[in-house]
């Protein structure tokens, strides 16, 4: 079975006790235009241990469960892609003089040969497009308050 990895770090001007909060499916209607979620479970209303929530992108469904849950310097979700793949995400966040350095990895391991097909397609290109949008619209939302609009 294929996998793959991609990571990406970036600084944002915040602390991390204020960076740390927006990293979570609830508030992500805050920051990121078009996301969209449906919660299954949380106990507090927003991320913690265990919290489970849906979304779909391209037409794929995922289960996203948050697996690790240290703030406000780590969080990771466990993503699971029926018949392609599961996700992991980790989320480091570094506190520095200018804010805060967050470090994303991703890691997708293929559940057979569509997801074997799924992740030779996809390019360090893409990925770099979707994360420069997602550190552009934290960046824009730190500084502003506002969503930064496509």
């Amino acid at each position: 079975m294929k996998t793959l990895t991609r990571r990406t770090t970036f600084d944002v001007p915040a602390a991390p006790e204020q960076v740390f909060p927006l990293l979570c499916p609830v508030r992500e209607y805050d920051w990121i235009a078009g996301w969209s979620c449906r919660i299954v479970h949380t106990e507090s209303g927003v991320a913690e241990k265990d919290c489970v929530f849906r979304t779909e992108f391209d037409g794929e469904p995922m289960t996203w469960v948050v697996s690790r849950y240290d703030p406000p310097a780590r969080i990771e979700f466990t993503c699971f892609v029926p018949d392609l793949h599961v996700m992991r995400l980790e989320i480091a966040l570094a506190g520095g003089p200018g804010g805060t350095r967050l470090d994303w990895t991703r890691r997708w391991l293929s559940l057979g040969p569509a997801g074997d097909e799924w992740n030779l397609a996809r390019t360090e290109s893409q990925y770099e497009q979707r994360m420069a949008s997602l550190r552009d619209s934290l960046r824009h939302y730190l500084e502003t308050g506002d969503m930064l609009r496509p």
